[in-house]
């Protein structure tokens, strides 16, 4: 039988099936990602869930920029963003981590600040002369909240809102997030530059080989052998796309025993779309696993009916990578539906593993110089639209 023919929407006429990768490696090129895009670009840096409470913060370092942020929840509420900076000389706030505090104070020489960045208290304040407090507020960063995700600009002002940054897909996702509980995280750093790693979860083609052990026929079958995407979406910077299931799959034991007691998961082929908003399966595609979503320049979620994950790509250098993720499902109700969750992260952690498992040698590869393009298909077209967009931002 044949494949499925893949739907595309929106403005592909700019993407390139052979992409410049010579340079990817380099610091020059790195030196030109920080300033132009990780600089200029909307960040996810937190979720609103982590600061529930009034006073609640989170201290997280963004290495690549050589700062430390605070995402705060202030008195009145709302969620700020500042740099983890003390006004007076520079010293750091607080250490990474998260906490609940009124205000921030200073072990250095004192100085506190309300929790939304004003100046409160200057030791010794008779001793300065010509101070001009209206100046050493805490250094605010552009902070807005999407869905529950907290997003971060760390240039002289952002050109554009979250609503532009996200276009179509700002009102899309209202309901869904909000489904899911947090049930674990992960943390791994990776030899290899960031556009290597954030490639590796952004197309199916690889599937049918690198997860032939871990999950051989979720996705695909007779009617789609090599397991084309039904749809793909692009934006002007962002991508998203829906991955195939199979509707030929045969429980093993464990599923049989796990679905017994709590829903469908990674896979989850029932194609439920009762209550779901247009975000999800954009297309309504049939024989549907979940989506693929990218949010430029470095998250990956991928979104389904009983579960989503978040991928964050964190650029040390440009041969070092931190990947950083989280699991969220459906609230289980009892031990059994816990028990069955269980087994979708265990099977889970497998396949990340061999997500990661090939980007070592192919960073060392790429320094070599021996490849200096790489050839991609059309089931790779969010890795060709990653680097058009790449493009556009530095004036390539």
């Amino acid at each position: 039988m044949g494949n499925v023919e893949t739907v595309f929407k929106g403005n592909a006429e700019r993407l390139k099936r052979r992409v410049p990768a010579g340079e990817l490696t380099t610091p020059g090129r790195f030196a030109k990602e920080r300033d132009r895009i990780f600089r200029r670009s909307w960040i996810l840096m937190a979720k609103e869930y982590e600061i529930p409470n009034k006073g609640d913060y989170v201290a997280r370092p963004m290495p690549m920029l050589d700062l430390s942020v605070l995402i705060v929840r202030g008195a009145d509420g709302k969620v700020r963003g500042f740099h983890n900076i003390c006004t007076h000389r520079g010293n750091k706030l607080v250490p990474d981590g998260k906490g609940n505090l009124p205000h921030f104070n200073c072990r250095f020489h004192g100085w506190a600040f309300h929790n939304d960045g004003r100046l409160a208290v200057v030791t010794d304040e008779g001793q300065f002369r010509d101070l001009d407090k209206s100046l050493l507020d805490m250094r605010a960063i552009d902070t807005e909240v999407w869905n529950g995700h907290v997003f971060m600009y760390f240039g002289e002002g952002p050109h554009e809102t979250v609503r532009e940054w996200l276009g179509p897909m700002f009102d899309q996702y209202d309901g869904y997030f909000e489904q899911h509980k947090m049930i674990n995280s992960r943390i791994v750093d990776v030899r290899c530059n960031w556009n290597l790693a954030i490639n590796a979860f952004m197309e199916g083609y690889h599937t049918l080989y690198i997860h032939a052990k871990s999950v051989p026929d979720y996705q695909g079958g007779p009617s789609n052998p090599e397991r084309h995407r039904p749809f793909m979406e692009m934006f002007d910077r962002n991508i998203r796309y829906s991955a195939p299931s199979n509707p030929n799959h045969k429980q093993t034991r464990a599923e049989t025993l796990a679905w017994k007691y709590g829903r469908q998961a990674l896979p989850a082929f029932d194609g439920d779309m009762t209550g779901m908003p247009p975000g999800i399966n954009p297309a309504r595609a049939k024989n549907w696993a979940f989506d693929v979503v990218q949010f430029y320049p470095n998250t990956v979620m991928i979104l389904g009916n009983s579960f989503h994950i978040d991928l964050s790509f964190w650029p040390i250098d440009e041969n070092n990578t931190r990947l950083t993720g989280a699991n969220y499902m459906y609230p289980a109700k009892n031990l059994a539906e816990r028990l069955s969750q269980d087994f979708v992260l265990s099977r889970g952690r497998f396949v990340v593993r061999e997500d990661l498992s090939t980007l070592e040698a192919q960073h060392a590869a790429l320094k070599s110089g021996a490849l200096t393009h790489f050839q991609l298909s059309q089931q790779e077209t969010a890795l060709q639209h990653h680097y058009r967009v790449a493009a556009d931002i530095l004036g390539e």
